[in-house]
């Protein structure tokens, strides 16, 4: 029984508009200590149907990719194994946990290479569902400070609110993803609710207090305004939306000196002070710039480097797992390409990034001729890439490779479809 456009639609917009909550759920019950949360059940469940839809789909159009498509997963059982019989101790929950956000992962990837050949997203409602997305989370981010029930982003030192979300560094990206989306949107169409959209994702950057939602954040709206400045039309409805745009970055930049990212950069020089006491205590400890980006990620890297050059061949090939050996609470480098590499072995480690190096070659493939909206999308693509790369919570964060996965969808409508009056 075949489902019809509309209930299709209705069906994708309704996904989408769920991660919020599925987020905020998971917060509170990760916040109370649950083990296992309604939103880890929520999102295994969203797992298990994007897997079936994936094989019902190579079943009927492309069965000579279904023993590549389950190739690809063979990393992730194999490390189970590898390490269930050579690694001691072994931490089975961590090590199941981490395979499964791996699965994760690999899923979003696939399902997106999937959507976009069959081109069935609507672009107008990918945009319009992201919108509602950045609603809910601006608003209730905004309620949970006014009512003095926002989490923390830091539990040490420096200041910032998450909200009703567990994780800074994940909201973080979630804000960056909604940021782009959101003003992409917003030059397609200038309603209440596309502006609103925009300015609660705008004032969330400098208020959870971490580099990178404020650094991330920064680019895209630098973008946006350099746009704006090279292509002023002075046209009345041109010129009022791109006043109104210009107001609200100048009201942005002039709250920074009034939020927490603006006090935890003011400390920089004692962290500085600190780092260069670490670093005569310890030779090898990255400090200056490098050593402020990576926090102490540099520490379990080389950690992490020291356990993968005395393992096993086996290993070495198929993985330490999670988070290589470890006698006491593991603790993973929190930089997603070295633990992908380090928990997976080279064997592993390319055969899982394998799909994500085709589904990006196909992204730019369709990229020329480059407008403002495929910079945008490819500049917050890129960013979630590079933030994976050097503060991890990305490729195996469920929540946060959900909205990466709409921005990757985005951009690859805006390469199938090129229509200059508006949304198609």
């Amino acid at each position: 029984m075949e489902i019809t456009k509309t209930k299709r639609d209705k069906f994708i917009f309704f996904l989408i508009v769920l991660q919020p909550i599925i987020d905020i759920i998971t917060s509170i019950s990760s916040y109370y200590g649950m083990a296992i949360t309604i939103g880890s059940l929520s999102r295994a469940l969203i797992m298990a149907g994007l897997v079936v839809y994936i094989f019902r789909y190579l079943f009927r159009y492309k069965r000579a990719m279904i023993l590549p498509f389950a190739v690809s997963y063979a990393p992730i059982l194999l490390m189970l194994i590898v390490n269930g019989l050579q690694k001691t101790p072994v931490a089975y929950f961590q090590e199941i946990n981490f395979a499964i956000k791996t699965s994760y992962y690999l899923v979003m990837i696939h399902a997106s290479i999937i959507l976009l050949q069959q081109r069935i997203i609507n672009k107008a409602l990918l945009y319009q569902s992201a919108a509602v997305v950045s609603l809910i989370v601006g608003i209730s981010y905004w309620l949970a400070i006014m009512t003095g029930t926002s989490i923390d982003s830091y539990r040490h030192g420096s200041v910032g609110f998450s909200g009703w979300f567990f994780s800074a560094n994940e909201l973080s990206v979630i804000v960056i993803v909604l940021l782009g989306l959101s003003l992409v949107y917003l030059w397609y169409e200038q309603r209440f609710r596309t502006w609103l959209a925009f300015i609660l994702m705008v004032s969330m950057v400098p208020m959870i207090g971490t580099k990178t939602a404020f650094f991330g954040g920064l680019f895209i709206v630098l973008a946006g305004v350099l746009y704006v400045l090279f292509t002023f039309r002075f046209r009345i409805v041109r010129e009022k939306s791109a006043l109104l745009f210009l107001s609200i970055v100048v009201l942005f930049v002039c709250c920074i000196p009034l939020s927490p990212i603006f006090s935890n950069t003011k400390q920089m020089d004692y962290v500085t002070d600190v780092e260069h006491t670490e670093k005569v205590a310890d030779p090898n400890r990255t400090s200056g710039l490098a050593g402020k980006i990576l926090s102490s990620r540099d520490i379990y890297l080389q950690q992490t480097k020291t356990d993968y050059t005395e393992a096993t061949n086996t290993r070495k090939l198929f993985g330490l797992g999670y988070a290589g050996d470890y006698t006491e609470a593991p603790k993973l480098i929190e930089m997603d390409f070295f633990d992908l590499f380090f928990g997976y072995g080279v064997i592993g480690s390319i055969l899982l990034v394998m799909p994500l190096i085709y589904l990006i070659t196909q992204l730019l493939k369709g990229i020329f001729p480059l407008n403002i909206r495929k910079f945008l999308l490819l500049l917050t693509l890129g960013l979630c890439l590079g933030i994976a790369f050097l503060a991890g919570h990305v490729l195996f964060a469920p929540s946060v490779i959900s909205y990466v996965t709409i921005c990757i969808l985005g951009l690859g409508m805006e390469n199938v479809e090129v229509n200059k009056d508006g949304v198609t």
